[in-house]
């Protein structure tokens, strides 16, 4: 496995999942010493819009748009159209192999990460969803090999499904992981779960963080940590 060239301030991905853009910035402004990657998903987007991802990109950072656009080829095509010229380096879309074709070719200057199973889904879910004998792991790789072959520049999943994905696919697209959890613990809405570390060790380029970070009682400790082991894992790799 080949590691990516990336700043260590750019492994995390901080979720600006927060209500207004004062808010969002007051983060960003805290924590960019440390961090230099934002999430801005639908509830920042629509109360900030275009004008908060600038607001981050002019201060010198990358953003993702996670707004996992579905819909009918033509509309997402044309929605990711729109993102051209927008400082967004990641923007996620959801779909089928003809959805994720549209955005591929509309993709200009953004990245575009094909949403594979989203991390607050366990295995009752996939039983419901997608019959009783399915297993999250194999629908995730599934999704991702279809997402390459669709010209799709990377995918997000869980960190559990990083090795598997990294070992079949190999190493020429990017991998997101969220539902990173200090320690692999949780007591939220997030059921696949993994230490930043270990996602990082075991093939993702990058770890979505939120709440562990914001509602720390000391943010940049927590950050220091995850980097320290994020820093291992890749000196190990």
């Amino acid at each position: 496995m080949r590691h990516k060239d990336i700043p260590l301030r750019e492994r995390i991905i901080f979720a600006l999942d927060v209500a207004s853009p004062d808010r969002a910035m007051e983060l960003v402004e805290r924590l960019e010493n440390r961090i230099g990657f934002y999430k801005v998903g639908l509830q920042l987007f629509l109360a900030g819009g275009f004008p908060v991802v600038e607001r981050i990109a002019a201060r010198g950072h990358k953003v993702m748009l996670d707004l996992k656009f579905y819909d009918v080829p033509q509309t997402v095509n044309l929605a990711v159209e729109q993102l051209a010229g927008r400082h967004v380096t990641y923007a996620t879309v959801h779909g089928n192999p003809p959805i994720l074709e549209a955005a591929a070719r509309a993709k200009s200057d953004v990245k575009i990460l094909a949403v594979t199973v989203l991390t607050s889904f366990g295995p009752e879910d996939a039983a419901q969803m997608f019959g009783p004998a399915a297993r999250v792991e194999d629908v995730v790789l599934s999704r991702a090999r279809a997402a390459i072959q669709a010209g799709i520049d990377g995918v997000v999943c869980s960190g559990l499904e990083a090795a598997r994905l990294r070992a079949e696919l190999g190493d020429d697209f990017f991998m997101v992981t969220p539902g990173i959890r200090p320690g692999g613990k949780t007591a939220d809405d997030q059921k696949r779960v993994i230490t930043a570390g270990r996602a990082i060790s075991d093939g993702a380029d990058h770890v979505v963080v939120g709440r562990p970070i914001r509602d720390a009682e000391d943010p940049i400790s927590v950050v220091d940590a995850m980097q320290e082991e994020i820093r291992k894992a890749l000196a190990n790799g």
